[in-house]
């Protein structure tokens, strides 16, 4: 308006739509005093969205999968965050959701032992079921009572009470485990393997969110493949089965390669 010398009620959309397209984000802040300005007669009925939600960043699919060996093998790295980190990387849950999982979550179904996230028991790769049985074997914090009941995985300082997500989050960064980019990577590649009417009831998700991961995944992986292009796609196909048979097994001399992600849903 200062630099075109216009008055609030000769502004229009055009206008609104160049400014906000040649500025920054904070721009869109603007959006409040328009519909002020426009409900009150100052103005013209003008749009502005919200502010656009950028996509999440994930992390290149290597950096994914050692970072996933690391929490299974490390054994210098603290049990809960072996174990959160794990279940972060394979099953993007957020972190408030891992923090507060239910002792009960971990279960055997027809001799394998399984996680439930939400309705449907997932079959775990053994390295994650032994991390997590070991978990459950743990004293609780100091300051519990000797017969109080450990309902949670992750249990708090406070009887009774499961881990705060925060401390959690700040235990899994403090460890070089980005928590978002993490969820993100594992929410896209499930995404890629598995059908939203499944991928939804297995993490807890609604299934327009699974829709909306299964659309980043598509867009995701066709990136991917422009950027691997020249690359063989035996070479490929290789290279990306010997991380995950590392990541899932704890070294390259497996010859089983994994399902999707290194999880099944049990039927």
């Amino acid at each position: 308006m200062r630099e075109r010398g216009l008055a609030l009620a000769d502004v229009t959309q055009h206008e609104v739509d160049a400014w906000l397209a040649s500025g920054p984000g904070t721009h869109y802040e603007v959006r409040d005093f328009v519909v002020w300005a426009a409900r009150r007669g100052h103005s013209r009925d003008l749009l502005v969205p919200h502010r656009p939600k950028a996509d999440p960043e994930g992390l290149d699919e290597d950096s994914h999968w050692e970072l996933l060996q690391q929490c299974l093998t490390d054994t210098t790295l603290p049990l809960e965050v072996r174990t959160a980190g794990a279940v972060l990387l394979l099953f993007g849950q957020h972190v408030t959701r891992i923090a507060a999982l239910p002792a009960d979550a971990l279960a055997t179904v027809d001799g394998h032992t399984v996680l439930i996230l939400d309705r449907t028991p997932i079959r775990l790769p053994e390295p994650l079921a032994l991390l997590l049985t070991k978990l459950t074997r743990q004293e609780p914090p100091g300051g519990w009572a000797a017969n109080s009941p450990r309902r949670w995985l992750f249990p708090g300082t406070r009887p009774g009470r499961h881990l705060s997500s925060t401390v959690l989050a700040r235990r899994l960064t403090a460890h070089h485990i980005p928590v978002r980019p993490a969820r993100t990577t594992a929410l896209v590649q499930l995404a890629q393997d598995l059908p939203p009417a499944v991928l939804a009831p297995m993490l807890g998700l609604h299934v327009i969110t699974a829709q909306q991961w299964r659309r980043r995944a598509a867009t995701d992986w066709t990136a991917y493949l422009e950027a691997r292009r020249g690359e063989p796609v035996g070479r490929q196909a290789t290279r990306e089965a010997d991380s995950r048979r590392a990541a899932l097994d704890g070294g390259p001399q497996q010859s089983e390669v994994p399902a999707p992600g290194g999880v099944s849903a049990v039927p």
